[in-house]
Parts: structure tokens; C-alpha cells; sequence
């Protein structure tokens, strides 16, 4: 997770909502191959096309990126990279988890800081 951001919007932080959808109402679910990584940017091939998908943190992306080529490495396991049409969600499986990565198919946008305020914060 991007340390400062609070935004969910597409190529940001995947809300736990979008996460669970992913599961229960996936749409249509593609397999994609993990191409070449830059930054901010994944590069990937899915239905025999090349493209680019954005996400604020390149921590994330080469995280996706290495999963996918560990799968491809290791073809007897059965897992492959998906990606959810549905909730717009990058899912590779890495040891016991899965990497989630939301997709911002547009480019870059800004990340949002919102101040949050806890009870433990708060001016009496």
C-alpha cells in the first residue's frame, strides 16, 4: 500500500469491498501475462494484445510483476496471474496469499491525503 494515499480510485489502493467482489462477482476472469515492468507501470499481454496498466505504487507493481514470472517459472503449480473485469483487479498468487493490484488503464492520477481524525487524536 502506498504509504499517504486514501484514494480507491482506479490505480490506487484496493478497497477490502472490491476485494471480496473479486471473489463473489468476479465477471468475466482473463489470464494475463506479465511482460515487463517500469516504475508506475506494469506492462502485460491478455487476449494476444499488449497493454499498460498504471498504479501509484511501483512497489506493487514489480511485487505483480515478480509473482507473475515465479508462476510462469513454475507452470506445474496450476496458478496463473487473473485479472477481474468486474472490480478491475490484477490477482497473482504468491506463497500463501494473493497480490492484489487495481488496475488504472488511463494513466497516472494524483493520490488523495485525507487527514483522518480517531478519538485518540481529537481536540477535547
Amino acid at each position: 500500500m502506498h504509504p499517504t494515499c486514501t484514494s480507491y480510485a482506479p490505480g490506487h489502493n484496493v478497497h477490502f469491498v472490491q476485494a471480496g467482489l473479486a471473489h463473489r462477482q468476479p465477471g468475466e476472469i482473463k489470464k494475463f501475462d506479465a511482460l515487463a515492468h517500469d516504475g508506475n507501470w506494469l506492462t502485460l499481454e491478455m487476449d494476444g494484445e499488449i497493454h499498460r496498466a498504471w498504479n501509484h505504487d511501483p512497489d506493487r507493481v514489480r511485487d505483480i510483476y515478480d509473482a507473475a514470472v515465479a508462476l510462469r517459472a513454475t507452470p506445474h503449480t496450476g496458478q496463473v496471474p487473473l485479472y477481474f473485469t468486474s472490480v478491475r483487479l490484477f490477482s497473482v498468487r504468491s506463497g500463501r496469499s494473493n497480490l492484489l493490484m487495481y488496475a488504472g488503464w488511463d494513466g497516472h492520477t494524483e493520490c488523495s491525503q485525507h487527514e483522518t481524525t480517531t478519538f485518540l487524536n481529537r481536540e477535547p
